[in-house]
């Protein structure tokens, strides 16, 4: 507004933006500032206004929520867009008002109405509207409307007219909402004040000026603002801030009600009058008051007044407490403080002008650093060439925010980046252009070293080996100077280090950085040599002659352990040995059961004659023997069973005894 100018921008990162405004005041007075609806609530969040002069503001008001036809609607009156004074002043009907004709005396009284007279003019007769009033004399006097001046003396109508067209007025700007200020002290003063609403993030952006020599680079540093509000920025001081305070959007301007209880009013019916009984004579004599309540003919009514008088003390009860604060409202205020996180600010020096609905750039750095143009080798980027990159130290003593980079080298365009946040003193790799100068190739040699430790444990044996990964980068450079090249081996998440010797120049989250030199025209070989421990298991009880033959030859155990790995192949050879035995007679077994099953169903169908009952008796005996077999195959079974578990006995508690650890050569 033109009477509380914005004097001081704020941006920032997460979407919102500080404005300061300041204004002269003298006295008591009343400014006034409009914003959009949905800026509402982030005014009421954020207002802080001050007088500086030693003043108060006694209050700040704003436009309602109710729609502007809702407002309408409680006042009487209306203004039509056509014959508007004509038409108002008859629904002032009644009201006083003064007249003041031109050049004569002015008239106190009360509005008749608008009367139409005809007036002859050099044009012809015309229709000429005419103020009636009741003057307060008593007289009916009429007025040329259009010649006077015509003055409320009713307040509370002035008011209503008054709101009238200031409402009108508002809904002409169906978003805007009107803050007014009511400013009191004495004398001249300043009064400020500054608030928070959403802003366009503002952006970054760079130029990185590559020089030969031993001339340090530039980087200019750009500031893209947009004022996309119903106001110029003319002359603000500006400021630009990065980092991550907490913001939100919380609703204060729509009005918040709270559910009241509600309590019920206790109806009682009303009282019939009493149905008087015939007394009789009867020996009561002095009956005890409590004899006399419980008696069927007095009892009912004490028992109506006690419940009675219960109900009305409950109902009571219920009203005192309906005109308790409800539960919300009565919640003490609670506070929560935070630490301010890690800001940084651009002061820009000079005042800034940007127009409404308009963005500008605006200069934040302009400042020599420490740097140089390198080249970086990462295979997963780009596996023929290294890309060009600027080894950027920051120097300025500026934290930069991210942003993109257009990097010129002697004045000419070679190539865009991106640039992350850097704080002082902080070193980068900025890409921005493949090196076509220079080829790579690339060959992994990948194979398990020798075993180097061997331990025994439970039944197991298990060798340690050193499984080497072997990288030979190859560079043909065809530039005519020497160049700095960083190359970048990957980490594999760490499940490797480097062998050989070798270290590295710095490590980053994922890869190994190495520095190397590239001559002028020449072919470079760099090999990188990466360690990982693996481990292979045996089963001791599944090992074979063999393998412990190459055991021994390799020198991995010593002879203690050798002689006590042959006792363990013993005996597993025993336990196997019973094993065969027990499987031969499971199989004699089952041969002779499958021979009893044909001799039976031979039996079965032989007759009665001589030649059948004599090769009857055949079978008959062949089962026999068959039967004294089978009897000691069953004894010969539970007596190799009983030797194979012995032998199994042994060759556990032989397996349990070995326990050793050793480094192999």
């Amino acid at each position: 507004m033109a009477n509380l100018p914005i004097r001081r921008v704020v941006l920032y990162k997460h979407g919102v933006g500080h404005f300061e405004r300041e204004a002269a005041v003298s006295g008591d007075e009343t400014l006034t500032l409009a914003f959009k609806q949905r800026e509402v609530s982030d005014v009421l969040k954020s207002l802080t206004v001050l007088d500086l002069g030693g003043g108060t503001v006694s209050a700040v008001s704003y436009d309602s929520t109710t729609p502007a036809d809702q407002l309408l609607a409680e006042i009487a009156l209306t203004i039509p867009d056509s014959n508007s004074l004509t038409k108002l002043l008859p629904q002032l009907r009644g009201a006083r008002v003064a007249v003041r004709p031109a050049g004569a005396t002015p008239v106190q009284g009360a509005v008749l109405g608008i009367d139409t007279a005809e007036v002859r003019t050099p044009a012809g007769l015309q229709q000429t509207p005419r103020l009636s009033i009741l003057t307060d004399a008593g007289e009916v006097r009429s007025f040329d409307l259009f010649d006077l001046d015509l003055t409320l003396l009713d307040e509370g109508l002035r008011r209503d007219l008054e709101f009238l067209l200031k409402t009108q007025l508002g809904a002409k700007k169906k978003d805007a909402r009107t803050f007014t200020l009511f400013a009191q002290g004495t004398g001249a003063r300043t009064l400020r004040l500054s608030y928070v609403l959403e802003a366009p993030v503002w952006k970054a952006t760079y130029r990185i000026l590559l020089t030969e020599g031993d001339e340090p680079p530039l980087i200019q540093g750009w500031a893209v603002v947009d004022n996309t509000s119903d106001e110029d920025w003319t002359d603000v001081a500006l400021s630009l801030v990065a980092g991550l305070p907490v913001s939100f959007v919380h609703d204060l301007y729509t009005p918040r009600y709270i559910r009241r209880p509600v309590v019920q009013v206790k109806e009682t019916t009303g009282v019939l009058p009493p149905m008087a009984e015939a007394g009789f004579d009867d020996d009561f004599g002095d009956v005890p008051a409590e004899a006399l309540a419980m008696s069927a003919d007095f009892a009912p009514a004490p028992a109506a007044m006690r419940k009675m008088r219960v109900a009305s003390a409950s109902a009571a009860g219920m009203v005192r407490d309906a005109g308790r604060p409800a539960g919300p409202s009565s919640v003490e205020t609670q506070t929560r403080e935070r630490q301010v996180g890690d800001l940084f600010e651009y002061a820009i020096e000079k005042p800034v002008t940007v127009r409404r609905n308009q963005s500008a750039l605006v200069p934040i750095v302009l400042k020599p650093f420490a740097g140089r143009s390198v080249l970086l080798y990462q295979k997963a980027a780009r596996a023929e060439n290294p890309v060009r990159c600027v080894e950027f130290e920051n120097t300025t003593g500026l934290t930069l925010e991210g942003g993109p980079v257009t990097v010129l080298d002697g004045g000419s365009y070679v190539g865009e980046a991106m640039l992350d946040t850097l704080k002082p003193t902080e070193h980068r790799l900025v890409g921005y252009a493949v090196e076509l100068g220079v080829r790579v190739l690339d060959n992994t040699d990948s194979h398990d070293g020798t075993v180097t430790r061997v331990t025994i444990k439970k039944g197991a044996l298990k060798a340690q080996a050193a499984r080497v990964q072997k990288t030979t980068y190859t560079f043909a450079s065809k530039a005519d100077r020497e160049q700095v090249l960083y190359l970048d081996h990957p980490r594999d998440g760490g499940r490797w280090k480097l062998g050989g010797g070798l270290k590295p120049h710095e490590t980053t989250e994922n890869h190994w950085r190495f520095k190397l030199a590239l001559p002028a025209n020449s072919t470079t070989k760099f090999e990188v040599q990466q360690e990982q421990t693996v481990w292979q298991t045996f089963g001791l009880a599944d090992v074979t002659d063999e393998q412990l033959g190459g055991w021994v030859s390799a020198a991995w155990l010593d002879k203690p352990t050798t002689a006590a790995l042959r006792d363990v192949l013993a005996a597993r050879a025993e336990a196997a040995g019973f094993e065969a035995k027990l499987a031969a007679v499971a199989q004699e077994r089952a041969a002779i059961a499958a021979d009893q099953k044909r001799l039976r169903e031979n039996l079965g169908s032989l007759g009665d004659r001589a030649t059948e009952k004599e090769l009857r008796e055949r079978f008959v005996r062949t089962l026999g023997r068959q039967e004294d077999r089978l009897e000691e195959l069953k004894a010969e079974e539970a007596r190799l069973t009983a030797d194979r578990d012995a032998a199994r006995a042994r060759l556990a508690a032989r397996l349990a005894a070995l326990d050793y650890d050793g480094a192999v050569g």
